[in-house]
């Protein structure tokens, strides 16, 4: 029997990862492999395994990963997003498990935020969920036949602002199959899930970058399992869009939740750049998750943080 090939380190280095300044103070150096996927890098960080045995883990989590992006990313004309896309009012559409946990964190994730992480965001008015109790559902599951039913046609689901976090969080479960204790996992330099610590009872350390200066760390972050998220507007511009009116955000230019699972941490890190402060303090209070947001003011830049776990950050500048 063959076993698979390691994975193929880039070929160019890639940049320092948030958590690089806890890599360069540990002890032992995990082993690290990257694969493109999902128009980003994802990079898997190994501890405490023989240097094969991570490399068959690694393989097997990136045929995972290959897996899951042929269901959700809805540029693939066969993925189930992109068939749910293609659909019409009436049309039962198969899907997978996969699909089926990921639309279903949406909808929790949708109703946590008040309608401001929307997957259909995209859709048709006509399609797009209703924020009061009279909306009819975009999708009904058919439990039965393990497919969706759609209730309305132009129905546009993109999972962008949440795909990559639920990718992270079924690598991090393979990874605890195959019997490792501590690792790291990130994706486009943006969420990073923490699993274990760098020694016992303490979290990795993870840095929480300017988006105008990446080099440069406005606090720190302690992790200990569980994922840190962040957005921004400078990297990639404004492209964060307010689904309630369809026009890029202006209320912060960065925000970074910390939560127990990527999906959370990656949908928040989204929706608290759109909500005001007050609402993000509310789903806070709601939400086993805690954000940052960075804020642009003419004389000075002021950081401020919600949430139960506020007083573990270190922050560079005064909390606002």
């Amino acid at each position: 029997m063959n076993l698979p090939s390691a994975p193929t380190p880039d070929p160019l280095p890639s940049p320092e990862p948030p958590f690089a300044a806890a890599l360069h103070a540990a002890s032992d150096k995990p082993e690290r492999f990257a694969c493109d996927a999902m128009a980003c890098t994802f990079e898997l960080y190994l501890f405490d395994k023989p240097a094969g045995y991570a490399a068959q883990a690694a393989q097997v989590a990136f045929d995972e990963l290959a897996r899951l992006e042929g269901l959700l990313s809805r540029f693939r004309p066969e993925s189930d997003i992109a068939q749910i896309n293609r659909a019409t009012r009436g049309d039962l559409v198969p899907i997978q498990p996969e699909t089926r946990d990921c639309l279903t964190r949406a909808s929790e994730l949708y109703l946590a935020t008040g309608g401001v992480f929307d997957i259909a965001f995209r859709s048709d008015p006509a399609a797009r969920p209703r924020r009061d109790a009279s909306g009819v559902p975009p999708l009904v599951f058919d439990p039965r036949a393990h497919a969706v039913r759609i209730q309305a046609s132009g129905l546009q689901l993109d999972l962008g602002a949440l795909g990559k976090g639920f990718a992270i969080d079924r690598l991090v479960a393979l990874l605890r199959t195959w019997g490792f204790a501590r690792a790291l996992v990130q994706c486009g330099q943006s969420t990073v899930y923490a699993l274990g610590g760098p020694s016992p009872g303490r979290g990795w350390r993870l840095a929480l970058r300017d988006p105008a200066a990446p080099d440069v760390a406005l606090g720190w972050v302690p992790v200990h399992d569980g994922a840190l998220a962040g957005s921004g507007q400078f990297l990639h511009g404004a492209h964060i869009l307010d689904p309630r009116n369809g026009q890029p955000v202006a209320s912060h230019r960065a925000a970074w939740a910390l939560a127990g699972d990527a999906a959370t941490a990656d949908a928040l890190s989204t929706a608290c750049m759109i909500l005001s402060p007050e609402d993000v303090a509310a789903v806070c209070s709601r939400q086993p998750a805690l954000t940052v947001v960075l804020r642009h003011t003419p004389g000075a830049t002021t950081l401020s943080a919600y949430g139960a776990a506020a007083a573990s950050f270190e922050l560079a500048t005064p909390r606002g």
